[in-house]
């Protein structure tokens, strides 16, 4: 078997850090007093709405070719992949 590296993409963890760095950044600016807590949390209604239908269609097409699907699996030209005997 073979050990998983590092260096290989990430599209659905990149799109995590991005949600919730801008969630952290809004409930800091709440709690810090620099808007107020029901600004925040409309700000955060409306990014979560916005982000929630960015990953329907965005990460979804950004992350779909990235991954080999199961039932059908191919190399990036194409060709079917099959076990090695």
């Amino acid at each position: 078997m073979t050990r998983p590296t590092n260096d290989r993409p990430r599209p659905l963890r990149g799109a995590a850090r991005v949600f919730g760095g801008i969630t952290a950044l809004v409930a800091g600016l709440a709690n810090s007093g620099v808007i107020s807590p029901a600004q925040g949390g409309a700000i955060q209604g409306v990014i979560t709405a916005v982000l929630v239908l960015l990953g329907t269609f965005g990460i979804v097409a950004v992350a779909e070719p990235k991954v080999t699907p199961l039932s059908d699996p191919r190399d990036d030209q194409g060709r079917s992949l099959t076990p090695s005997k």
